[in-house]
């Protein structure tokens, strides 16, 4: 699992960060190659564009910390320490994987990384995670859960029913909207009558903040204040990234009405050469340093996609395994 040091963050966290950015984009770009090759069973909902966000709220994130991935937050899974084979078994359904196939990668749980299972319905994980919120500080600890989602998302009754009862119990939890600008395949503009997420969170009795989502530092800085905020018992904060996807809403969607110079001028702002760029100027990269950590993460890929490839499919025996409380032997007719 990555997590920052303590004080400024140096070298090694640029680094870090770049390889769990351009580890993102790999293996988005080839598992797509998977799917359309027949090799995998389903897609993915692309996040390419969008690592910073990920990345730079989950870096500094403990151990003890929780999150809930949108479907769209692949980075989460990298950045808590999943491994680029546990995704692939859970693209395949086979039997290496954490659910045994019973769901693909974006809703699987990794309680052991902090990781809670997600729902396949939109939004419905906001206001789960205020009772996950709720119940780490019933333990008694200072931990928080973090919970992203899209912007479409802020569009439903779970966005507004979760955030008031946040605000109403201050409970610990950091909100982080995913703005890609667009609700699935049509612009923000159809479902929501603002320009800006972050202007409902004072109706909820919490900070609205506005980031840079291209930039992972600023993901990064303003993450953590919000989690400063969170374990001081201020309550939630609602952080928008202003962020965009490179690639369509999924691949069977073959077209969108999507103005071309718009995704061209986004592309401007790709967040992992911003990053670089970054490292670069300060000191903290070279050439052979990025070219290193981009063919250490394709002999990884290309090993795992092997290896998932040989894994075996889940038993009949295993489908309603973890269904029931009690053994389903033992539930009866």
């Amino acid at each position: 699992m990555s997590n920052a040091s303590s004080g400024p963050l140096g070298p090694e966290d640029y680094r870090q960060m770049y390889r769990l950015m351009t580890m993102s984009r790999r293996f988005t770009e080839r598992v797509l190659e998977l799917y359309a090759e027949g090799r995998v069973p389903i897609g993915l909902h692309p996040s390419a564009g969008q690592e910073a966000v990920g990345v730079g709220v989950c870096y500094g994130l403990r151990p003890t910390d929780w999150v809930l991935p949108a479907l769209r937050t692949m980075e989460a899974f990298w950045a808590r320490g999943v491994t680029m084979l546990q995704n692939l078994n859970a693209m395949m359904g086979n039997s290496g994987s954490i659910s045994k196939g019973k769901e693909s990668f974006h809703h699987c749980g990794y309680p052991d990384l902090g990781i809670l299972a997600s729902s396949s319905i939109v939004g419905a994980q906001i206001p789960v995670a205020v009772g996950a919120a709720l119940a780490l500080r019933m333990n008694g600890t200072d931990d928080v859960m973090v919970c992203f989602f899209g912007d479409g998302a802020a569009a439903r009754g779970d966005f507004h029913e979760g955030l008031n009862l946040a605000g109403v119990l201050k409970a610990p939890v950091v909100f982080v909207c995913e703005n890609n600008l667009y609700f699935q395949t049509v612009p923000k503009s159809v479902g929501a009558a603002i320009d800006d997420i972050a202007d409902r969170a004072k109706g909820y009795g919490m900070p609205g903040v506005i980031v840079d989502g291209q930039d992972v530092m600023a993901v990064y800085d303003a993450t953590q204040d919000a989690l400063a905020r969170a374990r001081s018992g201020e309550g939630p904060t609602l952080v928008e990234c202003k962020t965009y996807r490179f690639m369509s809403h999924y691949p069977t969607v073959l077209k969108e009405d999507r103005d071309p110079e718009e995704i061209a001028r986004w592309k401007k702002r790709d967040p992992i050469t911003l990053l670089e760029g970054k490292a670069r100027e300060m000191g903290y990269m070279e050439d052979e340093d990025a070219l290193a950590i981009t063919q250490a993460i394709l002999r990884e890929l290309e090993d795992s996609i092997v290896k998932a490839e040989a894994t075996p499919p889940a038993g009949v025996d295993v489908a309603v395994a973890n269904v029931y409380s009690e053994p389903v032997e033992e539930v009866g007719p």
